[in-house]
C-alpha cells in the first residue's frame, strides 16, 4: 500500500495535503512524466542512468530543463524521502510536470517484497481492442489513463496481464511491462519501433542477456503472437520493479531457469 507522504519539489508532505489548484497542468494536460527507480537492499538501482533517461525525456516531450535539476539534486531527493520512509526495497516513482510559468515534481514509493525476480503464479491473455503506436512521442513516458482501462478489464477477467498488440498485429509489449521470449538459447523483445516501452530496464535487461553465457543470441525484432506458444520462457521487465516470470499463456506453461539466471547478472550490473 502507498505510504501516506510524498516528496512534494524537496518538502515531505502528507498525500492528502491540497498543493495544487484546478487550473495547474496536472488538470488541464495531464503531461506528467515519469521515471521510475527501482530501490534494492537500500541502493537504488541505476540511477545514474535514470537520470540521464528522465533529461532525454524530458527533451522529447519539449520541456524545458530546469537548472536546478541536476544529477545531485536528482539523487538526493530520492535519498532525502528513502531515509524518511525507510524502505529497504521499493518502487520509487520522479513524477515531473511542466508549463510556460512552473515546474514541479513529487516522489511517490510503494513498498516491494524482495529481489528483483518474482515467481508467482502469472497469467497472461492477448488484447485486441486497441492497438500501439510505435512512433516516437508513443515512447515518452507519460501517465496514461488508458492503463486503468486495461487494469479493469484485466481484473473483470481475472488475468493477470495483458498482450498488447501494434498495427501489424505483432506483440508490442504487455500492460505491465517489456515482454522477453527465451526459445532454446535464443531471447527476443520488441523493438521500440514495434510498441516497446523506453526504459532503463529494457536496456539492462539487454545488456544482461549479452553477459549471460546460456543465451547464444539476443534479437530486438518482430514476435507474432503464435510464436509464444513456442517459447520455452517468457518474462515480463517492469519498469522499476524487476522481472515477472509468466507461468502460463491459455493452455502453455514455462519454466524459468534461464530467466533466474539473466535477473542475478542484473542484480549485479550498474
Amino acid at each position: 500500500m502507498m505510504h501516506s507522504f510524498i516528496n512534494l519539489n524537496g518538502e515531505i508532505i502528507s498525500a492528502s495535503a491540497q498543493r495544487f489548484g484546478f487550473d495547474h497542468p496536472i488538470f488541464l494536460s495531464g503531461k506528467i512524466l515519469v521515471e521510475k527507480i527501482r530501490l534494492l537492499d537500500h541502493q537504488f538501482k541505476f540511477a545514474e542512468r535514470h537520470y540521464f533517461h528522465l533529461m532525454a525525456q524530458m527533451r522529447m516531450a519539449r520541456m524545458d530543463i530546469p537548472m536546478f535539476l541536476t544529477p545531485e539534486f536528482f539523487y538526493e531527493q530520492l535519498s532525502f524521502f528513502q531515509e524518511n520512509t525507510n524502505f529497504e526495497n521499493a518502487v520509487f516513482d520522479f513524477n515531473i510536470t511542466q508549463d510556460q510559468h512552473q515546474t514541479d515534481l513529487w516522489i511517490t514509493a510503494k513498498e516491494l517484497q524482495g529481489g528483483m525476480l518474482a515467481k508467482i503464479e502469472y497469467v497472461l491473455d492477448l488484447y485486441r481492442e486497441t492497438y500501439v503506436s510505435g512512433d516516437f512521442h508513443q515512447r515518452l513516458n507519460f501517465v496514461n489513463p488508458r492503463h486503468l482501462i486495461l487494469e479493469t478489464y484485466a481484473i473483470e477477467n481475472q488475468i493477470d496481464d495483458l498482450i498488447l498488440l501494434n498495427q501489424n498485429k505483432s506483440v508490442a509489449h504487455a500492460m505491465q511491462g517489456n515482454i522477453f521470449v527465451i526459445q532454446d538459447s535464443q531471447i527476443t523483445t520488441p523493438t521500440l519501433e514495434q510498441g516497446a516501452f523506453d526504459n532503463v530496464l529494457r536496456d539492462r535487461i539487454l545488456q544482461a542477456c549479452i553477459r549471460n553465457p546460456e543465451i547464444d543470441d539476443v534479437k530486438e525484432q518482430e514476435i507474432f503472437p503464435f510464436k509464444l506458444t513456442h517459447a520455452d520462457e517468457i518474462f515480463i521487465a517492469r519498469d522499476g520493479i524487476g522481472v515477472t516470470v509468466v507461468s502460463n499463456l491459455r493452455k502453455k506453461n514455462y519454466s524459468s531457469d534461464i530467466t533466474e539466471s539473466l535477473v542475478s547478472i542484473l542484480e549485479e550490473l550498474d
